[in-house]
């Protein structure tokens, strides 16, 4: 049972309305015996701020610690069940920072030793020469504690504003960098680090000149030199080279870092702007592509009536159409104009007629004499400075750029090798079926391939071989996977198959077909035959699952496929995993 002494005295003052008083409580834990602590109690009974708490068993000890602050602690070398150690050590591993004083003589000198080597150096005994100095000695200790706690309560919000000042800065999406002098770099953040591909200890080597591009050196270095003088730069743009080689546009505001009056260091804060860059470069070759493209492809030149007849048209022009000129005149534009396009141009023929200053340009597909398709880019305005309301017409030929578009639609998702799905559209589908709303009871599944002994191969015949019989297995799959699957080639020698509306049975079974049908397949390569294997991982898809989830769990289904023996097929559904030989 705990037994609690409690020393507070009323106080007997006049208070007016609304005023309190409220004096501060020094709650002090007497882990001692009832001689000791009213030994103690009695020397501090003038303190009226004092609440005295005592107990000598442990398990009331362990709940006082646990239950409330304490500001001081007086303890006996020993008691029945505890010690003045036991209790130090206590407070150790609670992380507890109070003032302890024992009571020497209320046990074994070599408690007494066993205290000093943990530490402690306050000890007082229960005899009026110690107990008269016990309340300074009390006042002092708590002055003490006080001041700690307050530095420590510092120190703890001076690393905090250093941590968060760091997070700041290794968590922003900017580059930042301090250079010497000496163009050694003394300061770089994460994302720098990150970008530039250097470790932290690597930086500490590295020098200015280290990581500039070759175009870059000469206005750098001109840049150095007006930093040093103090200057500040602002939205400077320039060329770093990556550890792995890249070229890194980057632009931003560079500074000086001046310490009594001399220049110490220089400070850069930098955007990524390479995708930019590259986008604008890429921008202008195709603008530049398609511009040489119109400037070298015929118009064709025609003047309509408000009607719609062809009242002229260019040589060119009707040649392009596949025409002669005299059989297009006195003819209706419709003639030439697809059936599905008639209404879009006539209505935008018509705006003008009624709307002389409006800008109307269309696109739409003309029908040549043999019936294919031009595609043509129209602009139309009214024939200047006559009586009669006629449309000048200019159309281009947009055949090649719509084809081009085409392509690069089909390159941007297809795999060059293989001409099978690469592994952006493949993602993309995967996370349309992830995404969609659909029946719960619909099922999909996904299949990861990874071919067996290809490196064999094309490390001993070369990459040539290793591209055809890439080719080859791709026309394989192609011929074995149903019309509302999803083919892929998503590395290497790696090849996925989104099977839509199909359950986990019916997809093992395909997947043991493509492994028996690859398995089978010989290769021939000038006067060698190889036989390869493919390990297949198959996992049915979840859409509470994200698209990474998803492609790791098929990986790993396919890794366990590779590390049980090869060619075979591994299918795993909710941590259980099926194998077929």
């Amino acid at each position: 049972m705990v037994v609690i002494t409690s020393y507070a005295f009323a106080l007997n003052l006049t208070l007016s309305e609304g005023d309190s008083v409220q004096e501060d409580v020094i709650n002090l834990l007497m882990a001692c015996s009832i001689e000791s602590s009213a030994a103690i109690e009695q020397a501090l009974i003038h303190d009226a701020r004092i609440v005295v708490y005592r107990m000598d068993k442990a398990r009331d000890l362990i709940h006082a610690l646990e239950t409330t602050d304490w500001h001081l602690v007086f303890s006996d070398l020993e008691l029945a069940d505890f010690s003045a150690s036991d209790l130090i050590s206590l407070l150790a591993r609670k992380d507890l920072d109070v003032p302890v004083i024992v009571v020497k003589g209320t046990g074994s000198e070599e408690m007494a030793m066993r205290c000093l080597e943990s530490g402690l150096c306050q000890f007082i005994r229960c005899t009026p020469p110690y107990l008269q100095h016990l309340p300074r000695l009390v006042d002092d200790l708590l002055k003490r504690a006080e001041k700690e706690q307050a530095r420590r309560l510092l120190e703890h919000k001076l690393i905090e504003s250093e941590e968060r000042f760091t997070d700041v800065f290794d968590n922003t999406s900017d580059l930042i960098q301090c250079v010497a002098p000496n163009g050694s770099i003394t300061f770089t953040n994460r994302t720098w680090r990150r970008v530039m591909g250097y470790t932290e200890l690597e930086v500490r080597s590295l020098n200015l000149l280290d990581l500039l591009h070759p175009d870059s050196i000469v206005c750098c270095q001109d840049r150095f030199g007006r930093l040093m003088s103090g200057e500040t730069l602002n939205c400077i743009d320039f060329k770093f080279v990556t550890k792995a080689g890249e070229t890194l546009n980057l632009e931003g505001d560079c500074g000086s870092i001046i310490k009594d009056g001399e220049v110490v260091s220089t400070r850069g804060i930098f955007k990524n702007i390479t995708d930019t860059v590259k986008a604008q470069e890429a921008l202008k070759i195709t603008e530049a592509q398609y511009q040489a493209l119109y400037e070298n492809a015929p118009d064709i030149y025609t003047t309509l009536s408000a009607s719609g007849e062809i009242l002229s048209i260019n040589r060119n022009g009707a040649a392009m159409l596949g025409y002669e000129v005299t059989e297009l005149i006195g003819e209706s534009a419709a003639k030439v104009i697809h059936p599905e396009d008639q209404r879009e141009v006539f209505a935008s023929v018509d705006k003008l007629f009624h709307d002389p200053e409006a800008k109307v340009d269309i696109e739409y597909r003309k029908v040549r004499k043999d019936g294919s398709i031009l595609w043509v880019h129209q602009r139309a305005s009214l024939e200047p400075g006559v009586t009669t309301h006629r449309l000048l017409v200019i159309s281009r030929d947009i055949t090649d750029k719509r084809n081009l578009e085409d392509k690069l639609a089909y390159q941007a998702s297809h795999d060059a090798l293989t001409n099978l799905l690469n592994r952006r559209e493949f993602e993309q589908r995967l996370q349309l079926v992830l995404t969609r709303d659909a029946d719960p009871t619909d099922k999909h599944v996904l299949c990861f391939l990874d071919l067996d002994q290809f490196k064999i191969i094309n490390d001993s015949c070369g990459h040539i071989a290793g591209d055809e019989l890439l080719r080859q297995v791709a026309a394989l799959l192609k011929g074995l996977v149903r019309s509302r699957d999803t083919l892929a080639r998503i590395g290497g020698d790696e090849f996925a198959v989104l099977m839509e509306h199909a359950t986990l049975d019916s997809a093992v079974k395909f997947a043991e077909k493509i492994r028996a049908t690859i398995e089978a397949f010989v290769f021939h390569w000038r006067t060698q035959r190889f036989s390869i294997g493919v390990s297949i991982g198959v996992v049915p898809i979840q859409t509470a699952r994200s698209i990474t989830d998803t492609l790791n769990l098929a990986d790993m289904a396919c890794y366990t496929a590779k590390k049980d023996g090869r060619n075979r097929v591994h299918a795993s559904e909710n941590e259980n995993i099926c194998i077929l030989n």
